[in-house]
């Protein structure tokens, strides 16, 4: 399914799904796009529609209207009422080689370099050439994504695999020992809210009796990322409760802890990616993942798909994600026939956003607009459970003052810990539905040495807002706390240490000599003439030092040299004056 080696390199991190998929080489993804129906149509389905506006009308005039190819001269003319001109399709079309949407363009070292508005100067001849070269050129699509965006746009189906009805869910579930009624959307939000909550506890330390620790293969992934290790003071006592070193968060792990739910569910199957490596059918299976999470993107939340539609494969990773909070598994039954479990899987809200999911997340220091759009399934989720008359322990609400209080609706004891990484927890006061907190520099510079930064704090606390603050113009967070808090971050900045060399110079020859060499090297630091004395960089201060030594050599030689000339002259002096 995948040419040997296509993804045996392993990507930098990404924000989301369709990150991932730009760094991939051309041939995994031609790989991916020659997969059979329906993870080939899903993939170029998926690249479509996160191409540039003008890349899609390229694709679509090229795969259903020019035979998948058109000459490059042509083409631009599409264009030539845009604003960005040539420059804009010049950079499209860049995009649309890396994705393997088209095959490369030129023969130079750069495929993509379009530009034909040099300014050089050529001859006439020299300008036919080029404009010829240019003439020959062909846009044309890749047969593995032409092949799978055709069969994309001439199919009528939205899901990649066909629903069972909520009718026959109801009707099985009426049947069988437990009648469980299928999940409805909330309920899934719900489920993958408790997955993850399990998951935080399990960081913090605190185990609830109403909450399930996370299952052995997540427990790995912590350690695998980082986000946990080793106690690193635990002492092998015969007294100890414990038979190993028990597992303590890391400063990753607080960051961890402040992000939203999809980007820690994201890390997490990046993890589960690269752990493919070790596979032995490594390409294949990485690929099947990749298909199977951009095929639940298509998908509905709260529609069922059977796990027959799947692959011996795609099965599996079916129950591997269904451990992330990513879908949910349920049992409908046995087959008549072959007496084995019916199985259904429902896509979560964040499998259906995995390919868009790191979209304005990265709005740190605006208004926090960004960090609102991209929240607003929690938002909804977090309104209901505020109606609800019994408060949900899922969510929190986080009202910010001007006078740095900070008031949080939440029953959790996890969202009070974690209220507690940035907020003073000396002085703080509770009550049954809603916790007071403060927010002050010694607060605020504690979570900064766990290793938590200011953008962080600020997105955690415009990303739980209470829904109330949504419908004003006014900021999320107030405007003199978020500048207070960014000039608390600064302060970690303000003196800048660097390890240094004492040189203690003896002349002021010797100073200025040690001065220059030093300078040159992008070694001096501080220097005082009155003194005779250098600082230099402690990286290079056996260069300096070897210097001064030469230097001092050399001068030790020219006095000797000098004394000997002075005494020769005074002794041919002495003879002459005898004479």
């Amino acid at each position: 399914m995948t040419a040997p080696g296509a993804m045996a390199s392993s990507p930098p991190p990404s924000r989301d799904l369709f990150q991932y998929l730009t760094t991939l080489p051309p041939p995994a993804l031609r790989s991916l796009y020659a997969a059979s129906d329906p993870g080939g149509p899903s993939c170029a389905r998926c690249v479509l529609q996160r191409l540039p506006e003008l890349g899609g009308q390229f694709v679509l005039r090229l795969a259903a209207a020019c035979g998948g190819e058109f000459p490059l001269s042509l083409l631009q003319l599409w264009s030539s009422g845009s604003r960005g001109g040539r420059g804009e399709t010049n950079a499209v079309l860049g995009k649309m080689v890396s994705l393997a949407v088209i095959e490369p363009l030129g023969d130079g070292p750069s495929d993509v370099d379009l530009d034909l508005d040099l300014d050089v100067e050529m001859d006439e001849e020299g300008e036919k050439k080029k404009k010829k070269r240019e003439d020959d050129r062909i846009v044309k699509l890749t047969p593995e994504f032409r092949k799978a965006i055709q069969s994309s746009l001439s199919s009528l189906k939205s899901a990649p695999w066909d629903a069972v009805p909520r009718s026959m869910l109801i009707a099985a579930a009426a049947t069988a020992t437990a009648a469980e009624a299928p999940p409805t959307a909330n309920d899934l939000e719900t489920y993958t809210q408790r997955r993850w909550d399990s998951v935080l506890h399990f960081l913090v330390g605190s185990s609830p009796d109403d909450v399930e620790d996370p299952p052995a293969a997540v427990v790995s992934f912590l350690e695998q990322t980082g986000l946990m290790q080793d106690d690193p003071d635990w002492v092998d006592e015969p007294a100890s409760e414990y038979d190993e070193a028990p597992l303590v968060i890391t400063s990753r792990g607080y960051e961890f802890m402040l992000q939203d739910v999809r980007v820690q569910v994201w890390q997490f199957i990046l993890q589960y990616l690269n752990s493919l490596k070790k596979h032995k059918r490594c390409d294949e299976i990485r690929a099947e993942a990749l298909i199977f999470l951009i095929c639940l993107s298509f998908c509905t939340v709260g529609e069922a798909y059977p796990a027959s539609s799947l692959s011996a494969d795609g099965r599996k990773l079916m129950n591997d994600f269904s451990q992330f909070g990513l879908i949910y598994v349920k049992d409908v039954g046995k087959d008549a026939k072959t007496g084995n479990d019916v199985k259904v899987f429902f896509p979560t809200r964040v499998a259906v956003n995995l390919v868009a999911g790191g979209d304005g997340m990265d709005d740190d220091d605006g208004d926090g607009v960004g960090g609102t759009e991209s929240s607003a399934a929690a938002v909804r989720a977090l309104d209901a459970s505020l109606h609800d008359p019994r408060p949900s322990r899922s969510h929190v609400a986080i009202i910010v003052q001007t006078n740095f209080q900070l008031c949080a609706y939440t029953t959790s004891e996890l969202h009070v810990s974690m209220l507690g990484l940035f907020c003073d927890i000396t002085n703080y006061r509770r009550l049954p539905n809603i916790v007071f907190y403060r927010i002050t520099r010694e607060s605020i510079k504690a979570a900064f040495k766990l290793g938590i930064e200011a953008a962080q704090i600020l997105r955690f606390l415009r990303m739980h807002a209470h829904p109330r603050l949504r419908t004003g113009d006014q900021p999320l967070v107030p405007s003199n706390v978020e500048d207070q808090i960014w000039l608390w971050d600064r302060e970690r900045h303000r003196v800048k240490l660097d390890e240094v060399y004492s040189v203690q110079c003896r002349t002021i020859p010797e100073y200025r000599a040690v001065e220059k060499f030093a300078a040159a090297e992008g070694a001096h630091v501080w220097g005082s003439e009155a003194k005779l004395r250098h600082l230099v960089r402690f990286s290079l201060a056996e260069k300096v030092v070897a210097h001064l030594q030469r230097w001092r050599t050399r001068e030790a030689s020219r006095k000797q040299a000098s004394a000997v000339s002075s005494k020769r002259a005074h002794k041919a002096t002495r003879q002459t004056s005898y004479a």
